[in-house]
């Protein structure tokens, strides 16, 4: 294949004219088959090619030029109009839309996927590296672990990591090999700031995310392509300071594991300031951003302005790439390419589902403005495997593109998770309306759907408490499994809230999915560390997310008991079951340092659980009565930040009786 000086595949000379992704097959492109142009699919090396300096900037000219046509003439635009080379992915509604279906007589708008555009590599000086820069490339490159133990990489159990591990380990050791002389004992600044300029020159070219040949792909950063992307990519699987990752996994954060999380958390956001001052915008980035906002809340918890911020540049640069609007009719055209937009894009919406129901702020992205379908069934090995494997692999799953090896992958996680989060969208929008039109045949709706989407979950994904005890079932399957069942659980609990809200009578499902919610978060805590320890840093966000909460609903059964009255349908639901399981859960808050992350949430939610289990075992209950602390307003007698837990304000101890009662 002919390819450009930068060292890009050439595009054909129509795509590369409307600056345009080419997907570089020959001897037809895919863009120019279904637009009918095969006879002017031509892929011309000496073509004319828009320079940096006058694609970086937009040009308001126009001129007309004649092609031959079996029509006559044809008005065209100039190869500098009508949009920068900046600019991203443009959607159906952008201004360039307009003018390219006039000039190429286009009958209906161009497709979204028509719009992503490759960037011309940026001009630089030599002296690429300011004052500020050098600085961050300095300290980048000082923390950097030495050729003996840097080539050792450890896998995160993050899910967000599980597809990007094989890329870090395919070019962990080309960093050695090509830079190991720069990371010895002695490390001269000259001879840091000489790799550094090297890396920043790499980031300013381009980064195909269409090819789909693993190994081309990972030759574009690689060796002597090695990029700032790569280095804070890599910066997650390294353990700076030997041995600090086995105090780690017996539940305790030790002072080793503390230096080098500190490493880590300050290479992960250098390396993305260096990704902002040079590069165009790629998949490595974007996964890069989004790593970088997850590492911020392991510091300063869900709630903080800095995470917020940072999920909010992730999703800009998501759709600034185009990658929620990938559009495939057909499975058979999938590649690694497009599963790693896919991978991306929905681990992303599954991700700000999380954090709207943590906050309750409006989401930030939104699957209905987006096309980009579900990641298929299948496991890291083949999506970076040869074409022929990864076919095989395609063919093999069924009707919904689920795996038929009963094997549960990351891609698995992400699919079940995705298919949740878009319900859960719903019902937020549902939630965040200002209007109150909201109808209970609405909700009934959605919780159907959400039921029907969960039993055709495959086998694989279907929970087992006794799980845990098995030591055949690999952690990671049983962590899926269990994640994937609490967010089902959320979803049914924020269901029968919004019922309640508008006045469907409550049977009691809300008080039995709260109960189950608290039983599902207690195998995250201290009792179960030698199963679950590599997960230890998501313990806080768990019992925040959908302990606490389903508690809250817990408590106000203690508060204003209705179990007096007649029993729950589930005989497991007793008052003296669920004082047993809020005091679990009070343990499992305790065990949570009030320094880590949510950390003052965390003590701040024991408070008040602690508060109503010294009322209802101190008070003395009646059965003709109402107990004497019915009417207890405990928002007003604690200084507690309600706004926060509760999200959408469904768990205020405010709620009339009537909507809390069985009869």
């Amino acid at each position: 294949m002919l390819r450009r000086p930068n060292g890009r595949l050439q595009a054909c000379d129509p795509c590369r004219k409307r600056k345009l992704a080419c997907d570089h097959t020959q001897p037809v492109c895919n863009r120019c088959r279904k637009r009918r142009q095969n006879a002017e699919c031509v892929y011309d090396i000496s073509g004319p090619q828009p320079s940096p300096a006058s694609s970086t900037r937009p040009s308001a000219s126009w001129r007309r030029t004649t092609q031959p046509s079996q029509n006559g003439l044809v008005v065209t635009p100039d190869t500098e109009v009508p949009n920068s080379a900046g600019s991203g992915y443009l959607g159906p509604t952008s201004y360039c839309t307009v003018y390219d279906e006039i000039f190429r007589g286009s009958q209906s708008a161009t497709s979204q996927t028509d719009n992503v555009y490759e960037y011309p590599a940026l001009e630089r000086s030599n002296d690429i590296m300011s004052p500020r820069v050098r600085e961050m490339c300095l300290r980048v490159l000082r923390n950097l672990p030495g050729p003996t133990t840097g080539g050792l990489i450890r896998h995160t159990h993050c899910v967000s990591d599980g597809w990007i591990f094989p890329i870090a380990a395919r070019v962990v050791r080309s960093l050695y090999d090509t830079y190991g002389q720069y990371l010895g004992n002695d490390r001269s600044i000259e001879k840091l700031e000489e790799m550094a300029r090297k890396f920043c020159m790499n980031t300013t070219r381009p980064l195909s995310d269409n090819e789909s040949d693993p190994d081309r792909w990972t030759s574009q950063f690689s060796g002597e392509n090695m990029r700032w992307e790569i280095v804070g990519l890599l910066s997650i699987f390294w353990e700076y300071v030997p041995g600090s990752e086995t105090a780690l996994l017996k539940g305790r954060r030790s002072p080793e594991y503390d230096t080098a999380f500190r490493m880590k958390r300050e290479n992960v956001y250098l390396c993305n300031e260096l990704c902002k001052e040079f590069s165009p915008g790629n998949s490595l980035m974007l996964y890069l951003s989004q790593r970088c906002a997850i590492i911020h809340s392991l510091v300063v918890g869900d709630a903080n302005l800095l995470v917020w911020r940072a999920h909010a540049e992730t999703v800009s640069l998501l759709t600034f790439l185009g990658f929620h609007a990938l559009e495939e009719k057909d499975r058979r055209q999938a590649s690694m390419a497009s599963e790693v937009k896919k991978i991306l894009f929905h681990h992303l919406l599954s991700m700000s589902m999380g954090v709207v129901s943590f906050t309750g702020r409006p989401p930030l992205l939104s699957s209905r403005c987006a096309s980009t379908p579900l990641p298929l069934d299948i496991s890291d090995e083949v999506m970076f495997s040869d074409h022929d494997t990864f076919i095989k692999a395609v063919e093999r799953l069924d009707d919904k593109g689920w795996n038929t090896d009963g094997m549960v992958y990351i891609s698995t996680r992400i699919r079940a998770r995705a298919m949740l989060a878009q319900i859960k969208e719903e019902l937020f929008y549902l939630a965040l309306k200002n209007d109150q039109s909201v109808s209970v045949e609405a909700l009934l709706q959605l919780r159907a759907r959400e039921l029907r989407t969960v039993s055709e979950f495959p086998a694989s994904l279907q929970f087992n408490p006794a799980d845990l005890e098995n030591p055949d079932i690999p952690i990671s399957v049983y962590s899926t499994r269990l994640i994937v069942q609490q967010e089902h659980l959320q979803n049914i609990f924020f269901v029968e809230r919004l019922l309640l809200r508008h006045g469907h009578a409550d049977s009691g499902d809300l008080l039995k999915v709260s109960y189950d919610l608290v039983i599902l978060t207690l195998p995250w805590d201290y009792l179960n560390i030698d199963r679950l320890g590599p997960f230890r840093n998501d313990a806080e966000w768990i019992v925040m997310a959908y302990g606490v909460p389903a508690g809250g609903i817990l408590c106000l059964e203690l508060l204003k008991p209705t179990l007096h009255n007649r029993p729950h349908s589930d005989p497991k639901i007793t008052r003296s079951n669920i004082i047993q399981k809020l005091s679990l859960l009070v343990a499992f808050l305790d065990w949570i340092s009030p320094s880590g992350p949510n950390g003052e949430l965390c003590n701040d939610a024991k408070s008040i659980i602690q508060r109503v289990l010294d009322q209802s075992l101190n008070a003395v209950p009646s059965l003709d009565e109402p107990p004497a602390f019915l009417d207890w307003d405990f928002s007003t007698q604690l200084d507690f930040n309600f706004d926060l837990l509760d999200t959408f304000d469904w768990n205020r101890p405010d709620f009339p009786l009537s909507q809390q009662s069985n009869q």
